[in-house]
């Protein structure tokens, strides 16, 4: 079994597969960004002209999930952190908010 030293020693980038990201930007221009050497290329993606491209799809729906990562340490959004309804269910949360107050 190896550790985790002899892993990161061990580690090299060659080992790594090639990564792209699609990017679709407000005005619906499709771009694609790579790493290359250290530094991003983007490059425009030429696909067929639908007619139809329309940039991003806003999403209004509340994301009220909350990750427990340690009992003293919860991870969640914006949205339920202005729940009090969600923070109820975790009173840790709500006690030291009421004692900040």
């Amino acid at each position: 079994m190896h550790s985790l030293n002899q892993e990161i020693k061990a580690f090299s980038r060659n080992n790594l597969r090639k990564q792209c990201t699609r990017v679709t930007t407000l005005t619906g221009k499709k771009i694609i960004e790579t790493w290359k050497d250290a530094r991003i290329h983007v490059v425009e993606e030429v696909e067929p002209s639908s007619g139809g491209s329309c940039g991003y799809v806003q999403d209004l729906s509340l994301d009220l999930h909350i990750g427990v990562i340690k009992p003293w340490l919860l991870l969640g959004s914006q949205d339920a952190a202005h729940d009090l309804d969600t923070l109820k269910k975790y009173k840790n949360v709500l006690n030291l908010l009421n004692k900040q107050k």
